[in-house]
């Protein structure tokens, strides 16, 4: 299980799945097949893609429990 703490720090979400789409980061809801939030936006595609690098460590340290990340601000 993945929370996310949204850039915006308005929104702490469980998502299914997280993808870059140009500089954004986005997240589908879980439970949702719908419903997409933007976790970040950034200055590049390349920053947001370093930045679901780092969810991928993330989830790569602790791949059997619940994991939260804060997006970073830039």
């Amino acid at each position: 299980m993945l929370w996310i703490f949204t850039q915006n720090e308005q929104s702490f979400v469980n998502v299914h799945e997280v993808t870059v789409t140009g500089k954004k980061i986005e997240g589908f809801i879980a439970g949702s097949d719908s419903w997409v939030k933007t976790l970040g936006k950034y200055d590049s595609s390349d920053r947001a893609s370093e930045i679901l690098q780092d969810i991928v460590k993330v989830i790569e340290k602790n791949p059997n429990g619940t994991m939260t990340y804060r997006m970073p601000q830039q």
